[in-house]
Parts: C-alpha cells; structure tokens; sequence
C-alpha cells in the first residue's frame, strides 16, 4: 500500500507539475504587475509632484510679470516726471540767461557811470586848480567833496567787484544747468 500511495504521489504530482508550474509562472506575473503597478504609482506621484512645482512656477511668473509691469507703470511715472524737470529746468536756465543778459546791461550802465564820474572828477580838480589861489575856503569844500566822490568811487568799485561776481557765480551756475541738459 505504501508502493501505491508513493505511486499516487508520482502520478499526481506529475499531473499537477504544469499546473504548479503555470501556477509559479502567474504568482511571477502577479509580482511584476505590482511591482509595475508600485512602479507606475511612483510616476504618477512624481507627476503630481511635477505639475505641483509646475503650477508653483506658472504662479511665481505671473506674480513676477505682475511685479514687472508694476515696475513698468513706475517707470513711465518717472519718464513723465523726469520730462517735467526737464522742461522747469530749461525755463529756469532761460530766466538766469535774462537775468544774466540784466545783468551785463546794469554792469555796463555802471561802468559808464563810473566812466562818467572819474570825468567829472577830473573837471572838478581842474577847477579847484584854477581858483585855488583866490578861494581857500572853497578848496577845502572841494577837497572834501573829492573825497566823498573818492569814497563814492571806492563804493561803487566794489558794488562792481561784487556785481562782476555774481554774474560769474551766474555764468557758473548756467554752465552746471546747462551740463545736466540731455543733448
């Protein structure tokens, strides 16, 4: 008996050897489609991974063509502004060029002024020369009025100074402005 039930044992398991065989052959299958399947998981969470940093980056953009054209808008606020001081700042060359222009007519008056005191100045000696003999008194007035037109002189010599540098204070500040100007 133990004969047949070795036999049997044979028997079947002879029969049953393409049925585990097949068996191990699907168990394998089912392994590679898990293992495919956890596999196609991992990529689809890397996917969403993905689009997640990718709708992350389309935000980003966007916030950043926001920020730029913010920027832009700043910008042209700027250009506008910078146009207005532009045209202030050639208003105010033009008026320092007519005060300038003001003021070399005044220091020519002046110059002529000048001119026309050291000649009355002049006439004035002349005829205390003449009449010095004869009119002492009126030497010493004389004396004194040469030294009032002498202190005057003195006065107005330095108004001169003092104007000659304020208009090249003014040339200087023409040229400065004029230096800022875009050609």
């Amino acid at each position: 008996m133990n004969e047949l039930k070795e036999m049997l044992r044979s028997i079947i398991q002879e029969e049953f050897k393409p049925v585990h065989e097949r068996l191990d052959r699907l168990e394998g299958t089912v392994a590679q489609i898990q293992e495919g399947q956890k596999a196609l998981q991992w990529d689809v969470a890397e996917l969403q991974e993905g689009q997640r940093a990718l709708q992350r980056d389309v935000a980003e953009l966007q916030e950043g063509q926001k920020a730029l054209q913010r920027d832009v808008v700043g910008l042209q606020r700027d250009v506008m502004e910078l146009r207005e001081s532009q045209q202030a700042l050639r208003k105010d060359v033009e008026q320092l060029q007519k005060g300038q222009e003001k003021l070399e007519t005044d220091m020519t008056h002046v110059k002529q002024s000048l001119g026309n005191m050291e000649k009355t100045q002049q006439q004035i000696l002349e005829e205390i020369r003449v009449s010095k003999n004869n009119q002492a008194p009126m030497l010493t007035d004389l004396t004194n009025i040469k030294k009032s037109v002498d202190v005057t002189v003195a006065y107005l010599q330095r108004r001169s100074d003092v104007m000659f540098d304020k208009m090249i204070e003014h040339e200087k500040e023409i040229l400065n402005l004029k230096s800022r100007l875009p050609n």
